[in-house]
């Protein structure tokens, strides 16, 4: 997966966990790149099964891939302290 649909993928996962709703403007925002660029990626996206580029959602194997792609690392829950490992 190229770096352009991976930033998208990641952008839906971490919106998604902040509990905001992703908007094609918005994704755009978060990754730094053009509507039309956010509007091709979810397209490709789309057709690999792993978003609803109509809903602009991540699908349930568009989540599992960007949970085991290390999105998750990305994402600060606020009020949450993460414990170092010893």
């Amino acid at each position: 997966m190229n770096s352009t649909l991976s930033a998208v993928l990641q952008a839906l996962f971490v919106l998604a966990s902040q509990d905001h709703h992703a908007t094609i403007l918005r994704v755009a925002k978060k990754t730094g790149l053009s509507r039309a660029e956010v509007e091709t990626s979810l397209a490709a996206l789309d057709r690999a099964g792993l978003v609803d580029a109509s809903r602009v959602r991540l699908t349930l194997p568009g989540l599992a891939y960007a949970a085991s792609a290390g999105a998750s690392e990305r994402v600060i829950v606020p009020g949450v302290v993460r414990r170092q490992a010893a």
